[in-house]
């Protein structure tokens, strides 16, 4: 497991109107840090993606797990991604040649004293929803929460929309669910100069989002980030062509506001997701 999640990058991207835009194809050029063959999985150090995303260090699915017979950390590689409306993947992996690892980059940019762990009660910061009230997690305690990030201009499809899907999915697993009446849905963007209250409340009538039950926060951006940063959330400006840079966490936290349970990246289900819900303490009756 990768500690952080996936790396996302948003770029502007125009919605074919009344179908679904055609797949897009990018070469891609790097090393393999590491293998996950039971995920088909690679973590990749990759350079400059031409029209997409700048150099950094990120998983990528393949879609075939025979891409990865044969190979190992230290390869360096050339690879074409593929990015679909739901979906996005290496078709191809090429071995180029092989090289000594890079040493990590000096001074994480989380510490941990940074990140909130399992237990703490997670602190308030000055955020707003999407009608523009006042909406601090801790104007949420006497519920079980679940919180995730995201932005409305990401354009990877496995990674914000896919946090998006998933969260309508334990909506609807909610409204059936007596025992889970209580539970409350976050979504915090991390691009708030952007996502302002009016932009997040079409974003949530876009997905269905029920009023009182899924809320949808911003914030000034310092404030926003240093909420993000108990997570083990980063988010910071590439080139101003390319967007934003952030990794994925979604956490469960009980009545009480305290956190119980965080998921790096994407790699979680809605079913995951509700059995830790149900698991964390619930407010007393």
């Amino acid at each position: 497991m990768w500690r952080f999640g996936a790396l996302v990058v948003a770029v502007g991207l125009a919605a074919a109107c009344g179908r679904a835009p055609e797949a897009r194809q990018y070469e891609v050029r790097g090393q393999i840090l590491g293998i996950d063959r039971g995920r088909s999985e690679v973590l990749v150090d990759h350079e400059d993606i031409k029209g997409f995303m700048p150099a950094m260090t990120m998983p990528y699915k393949v879609n075939d797990p025979a891409l990865l017979e044969g190979k190992k950390p230290g390869d360096l590689f050339t690879a074409t991604l593929v990015v679909e409306d739901v979906n996005a993947y290496l078709s191809t992996l090429t071995t180029t040649g092989h090289a000594p690892l890079k040493a990590p980059a000096a001074g994480p940019l989380i510490t941990a004293s940074d990140l909130l762990q399992d237990g703490d009660v997670v602190p308030d910061h000055a955020l707003v929803d999407q009608h523009g009230a006042a909406r601090p997690i801790g104007a949420l305690r006497g519920h079980r929460v679940a919180l995730t990030f995201m932005y409305t201009r990401c354009p990877l499809p496995d990674f914000c929309p896919l946090m998006d899907r998933q969260f309508a999915a334990v909506q609807e697993e909610i409204r059936r669910s007596p025992d889970l009446r209580d539970v409350r849905l976050v979504s915090v963007t991390l691009d708030p100069d952007y996502d302002v209250p009016a932009i997040l409340e079409r974003h949530a009538k876009t997905l269905g989002a029920e009023a009182g039950r899924w809320y949808f926060l911003t914030g000034t951006p310092d404030e926003v980030l240093a909420f993000a940063k108990r997570f083990g959330v980063t988010a910071q400006r590439g080139d101003p062509n390319i967007g934003l840079v952030h990794n994925l966490r979604t956490a469960v936290i009980d009545a009480q506001g305290r956190l119980v349970t965080a998921y790096s990246g994407n790699m979680w289900t809605p079913a995951e997701l509700v059995a830790d819900l149900r698991k964390a303490s619930a407010p007393a009756h």
